[in-house]
């Protein structure tokens, strides 16, 4: 997959210090509240944050609203009327005065088809690989692939979550004059079979493990 813009306008970096795994997840909500506010005070601006479903999301905003008081922080509800999605976007101006942090789920409304150009967008963070749920949809095509000789699992989970990571990233350039940063948050993120799948652009990835690496993100 390639780009019409230039890589070197998108930092790409990996948090791999993070497991987001179902069975890792009660441990990583301050973690990962920690990752996102240090990335998000490396540089005045707007961001997105991407999770991997409401509740996961309702978690980490708690902790963030107790732990770190001082930073604007919008919440996407379920189910959110058209005019209120166009109400959540407007505040991303490119003059804001202040940092202003939109958390979101990912694979939802504000993951794909909007555009915050310039400086009303200068960063996604995308937390999870964005596996989708174990159901009786994606296992019937996890068993399709399967007995056509492929990875079944990768085809119903792996490749869609992929997807949706992907389509997050994407809000960050928009134009050939932007420029920003993506964070993604989980240790599987840095294996192999992830690298195996980024587009062609991702061609210069910082791997980190420690938050406190994150405030000179933009540098």
């Amino acid at each position: 997959m390639t780009s019409p813009f230039d890589p070197n306008r998108l930092r790409i970096v990996i948090h791999s210090g993070i497991s987001t795994k179902y069975s890792a997840r009660e441990r990583s909500y301050v973690h990962a509240a920690k990752a996102i506010y240090d990335a998000v005070s490396s540089k005045k601006g707007n961001y997105l944050v991407f999770f991997p479903s409401y509740t996961y999301m309702q978690r980490v905003y708690s902790i963030f609203n107790d732990v770190y008081p001082d930073l604007n922080v919008m919440l996407q509800r379920n189910d959110m009327p058209e005019e209120e999605r166009a109400g959540f976007l407007d505040l991303f101006k490119d003059d804001n005065p202040e940092t202003l942090v939109g958390f979101t789920v990912l694979g939802g409304i504000f993951s794909e088809g909007i555009d915050l150009k310039g400086d009303r967008l200068i960063g996604s963070v995308i937390v999870s690989v964005g596996i989708p749920m174990i159901n009786l949809r994606q296992d019937q095509i996890r068993e399709y692939y399967s007995n056509q000789g492929k990875s079944g699992y990768d085809y119903a989970y792996v490749f869609p979550g992929m997807n949706k990571v992907l389509q997050a990233a994407g809000r960050v350039i928009r134009t050939e004059t932007d420029s920003g940063m993506v964070l993604l948050i989980d240790d599987r993120f840095a294996s192999k079979k992830y690298f195996d799948m980024y587009p062609e652009h991702w061609s210069d990835i910082k791997i980190i493990n420690d938050s406190n690496e994150l405030t000179t993100v933009f540098d």
